[in-house]
């Protein structure tokens, strides 16, 4: 197996694209099982019960969500002129494939817990659903490269900040650095695939700036929804009171407020000139082949 500069190294030289100085990645599929045990689901984060319901709401907006961005990407493939954008775009459709099936193992051990997570995923199918069937080809891709772009700022908040999951129980925080890392690494894909097939100029800036507010505008509401009636579902929560959600907040917006850390990075999306790689942080990749490799091994014993 190549070591992480290696592999870095070659992910660097086969890209997807190259916009001046950024860094052009090319993402791989990897087929990667975890098994995280259902007995820690509702306590499984090292800054407690709160926290926890927060990473898991988080989690149940995923099998929907990467389900709207694989068919938004499938529907452009045959029109990708280059082929290595189509290449990524098929490693694209693949990974996401991977973190829908691992995240619906996930939420599933939340409905074991008895938590509302059958009723918020279906939730999140039913408005996606409603979007697809509603709005023209161009507007699920466009509020795919939104939604891709919150979920690489969050993979990259994750990565450079390690802590957020250090001393947490170890399979939770593997599949959460998995996803982290994939999401880094395909970051620019789905933004490619709208700017080749739909075009770069003031009509697509609008569009894609249009979506990205619709999709704040919806995306925090439901997270926090969930977050709420997840709470109230769990003993664990309800125990710490208001402290607990206290800590939640804390933990996002306040110090260290690791979401409220994004705004910058999130508010050059609206750049006319904005590209996801103008974020040029490849280097966080090189701990892919490690992370690949424990997970392998988890699994192994595990199974």
């Amino acid at each position: 197996m190549s070591t992480p500069a290696e592999t870095l190294s070659q992910n660097a030289r086969t890209g997807t694209t190259s916009h001046g100085d950024n860094v052009a990645v090319m993402p791989e599929r990897r087929d990667l099982h975890f098994l995280p045990p259902g007995d820690r689901i509702c306590d499984w984060h090292v800054a407690g019960p709160n926290v926890t319901q927060f990473m898991n709401a988080l989690s149940l907006l995923f099998p929907a969500g990467e389900r709207m961005f694989i068919d938004a990407v499938r529907s452009y493939r045959d029109d990708i002129p280059d082929p290595d954008l189509k290449k990524a775009a098929t490693a694209f459709i693949g990974q996401e494939a991977m973190h829908s099936r691992e995240h619906i193992e996930y939420n599933q051990l939340m409905e074991d817990a008895g938590l509302p997570a059958k009723k918020l995923d279906q939730f999140t199918w039913d408005l996606l659903e409603v979007l697809k069937n509603n709005t023209p080809k161009s507007v699920p891709l466009a509020a795919t490269i939104a939604l891709e772009h919150y979920t690489a700022l969050m993979g990259d908040m994750l990565l450079r900040h390690p802590e957020q999951l250090a001393g947490s129980q170890e399979d939770y925080e593997r599949i959460w650095r998995w996803h982290a890392l994939e999401e880094v690494e395909h970051k620019a894909v789905a933004y490619d695939v709208y700017e080749k097939c739909i075009g770069h100029g003031p009509r697509n800036w609008l569009e894609r700036s249009g979506a990205m507010i619709v999709a704040t505008g919806l995306f925090w509401p439901i997270v926090f929804s969930f977050y709420w009636q997840m709470s109230r579902a769990d003993p664990q929560c309800r125990a710490e009171g208001w402290r607990g959600h206290l800590k939640m907040l804390n933990f996002t917006f306040g110090k260290p407020g690791y979401l409220r850390r994004l705004i910058p990075e999130f508010l050059s999306y609206f750049k006319y000139s904005f590209h996801p790689w103008q974020q040029n942080n490849a280097h966080l990749l090189a701990e892919l082949d490690e992370l690949v490799d424990d997970a392998e091994a988890a699994y192994a014993t595990h199974h």
